[in-house]
């Protein structure tokens, strides 16, 4: 009786934490759909709004660590099945970690600076991969197992594995909610208005505890 409690409690909080996992995703997107989007160059500072826009690098780009590509920010999970009773198995987390840097986002009327760090990020989960009994992990799979002290191999057989990552990358349509402020671009040119000329200017989007930024990719919240 004791075990079959102990099971029933994993399960339950397996569930629970993937649930909490995707209400957090689906809840971010559905603010990101509502929020109302303003070109950059009308951006106010007085209130948080939404931009959308292509992603450029700033310098060089981050490599993610599981699949070898090039991005400014990626988000990675590794879960490991785990049978349950009467063949009611579980997934349960094994790794998670993401990282990113600032990039920037261009649409027609302008250019932001992105600051990813404490942001919330929705990304589009794009490489999907598995490992089991009778399939090994892959050399890049291994190491990055290894890189965290975990092994893809268990008592007898291979661990079954799933691997899950999202990225943002060069080129790619990105929305971005929150507060910015203007400043001046050191790369921009300057504008003729009437006898002078306007200074270029940049927005730059930075969150904070009180107010993060929200970030996704999906194709649902760049309209």
């Amino acid at each position: 009786m004791g075990l079959v409690f102990v099971a029933f409690i994993l399960v339950a909080g397996g569930v629970a934490v993937a649930s909490l996992y995707y209400s957090r995703s689906a809840r971010l997107k559905r603010t990101l759909r509502q929020a109302p989007r303003l070109s950059i160059e009308n951006f106010s500072e007085r209130e948080p709004a939404k931009i959308v826009g292509s992603l450029v690098y700033i310098g060089e780009p981050l490599i993610s660590p599981l699949t070898g590509r090039t991005c400014a920010y990626y988000e990675i999970l590794v879960e490991e099945y785990r049978s349950g009773t009467d063949d009611d198995g579980y997934w349960e987390t094994m790794i998670r970690e993401s990282q990113g840097q600032n990039f920037v986002i261009k649409d027609d009327t302008g250019t932001a600076i992105v600051n990813p760090i404490g942001a919330q990020v929705a990304l589009t989960i794009d490489s999907r991969t598995k490992s089991g009994t009778f399939d090994a992990p892959t050399d890049q799979e291994r190491n990055y197992l290894n890189s965290h002290g975990q092994d893809g191999k268990g008592w007898v057989f291979n661990k079954s594995l799933r691997y899950r990552e999202g990225i943002l990358e060069a080129g790619e349509t990105v929305a971005v909610l929150g507060r910015g402020v203007k400043e001046p671009d050191p790369e921009g040119v300057e504008q003729a208005s009437g006898y002078r000329s306007t200074p270029p200017m940049r927005l730059r989007m930075r969150g904070s505890q009180k107010v993060p930024l929200l970030i996704s990719d999906d194709t649902s919240t760049v309209q």
